[in-house]
């Protein structure tokens, strides 16, 4: 049986992320703003194809709007399940934290998608520190990062992630630490 309840409840969590109003809500849905509220106190639920436009213009698939099912805000494997890979994607970008959250939801993206994270860090749109990232990198994300370092595109220390170099890495380093702006600390990349 369906809980209104909870599917008000999500319906209301999903306007409020948006930062939209009940009113604009309802204009985006060409229904009143009654119908809204009581959606949202559980009163009602919206006809089946009111519930279709809502999963399309929140990007969630209508299990997640009908069901139980509850999100952690960090839980990226259910987000992508029940959310557009867009709209999670998004959640993730807009996080309070995404240094912590790449664990969560690096092994998720595809390569598009790791592209893009890796093109906002490298523009440095996205705050993500290369020592949290680094481990989660396959080898050709890796000299990407590296090469936009070794550019001095992206300010960053290599010492803080050498231990984790491979030795084509490490010898990549070795012919840039001329033009490399930090100093080579120690003697890993002087081989």
């Amino acid at each position: 049986m369906l809980n209104l309840e909870k599917i008000g409840k999500k319906i209301m969590t999903l306007r409020k992320d948006l930062s939209l109003t009940q009113f604009e809500l309802s204009e985006e849905l060409y229904v009143t703003p009654q119908a809204v509220s009581k959606w949202e106190k559980g009163k009602s639920i919206p006809s089946i194809e009111i519930l279709i436009e809502l999963t399309n213009f929140f990007h969630i698939s209508i299990d997640f709007l009908l069901d139980d099912t509850e999100i952690i805000e960090d839980d990226y494997k259910t987000i992508f399940k029940y959310y557009s890979r867009a709209a999670a994607l998004n959640k993730f970008l807009n996080s309070k934290s995404p240094g912590a959250d790449v664990p969560k939801i690096f092994y998720l993206l595809d390569d598009s998608e790791r592209e893009l994270i890796i093109s906002l860090i490298i523009s440095d749109k996205l705050k993500i520190d290369i020592v949290i990232i680094w481990p989660y990198l396959t080898p050709i994300e890796r000299k990407i990062i590296l090469g936009s370092i070794l550019t001095n595109k992206l300010a960053f220390n290599l010492s803080s992630i050498s231990h984790q170099l491979s030795n084509e890495e490490k010898s990549i380093c070795h012919k840039h630490r001329k033009t490399y702006q930090y100093p080579t600390i120690n003697s890993r990349f002087n081989k």
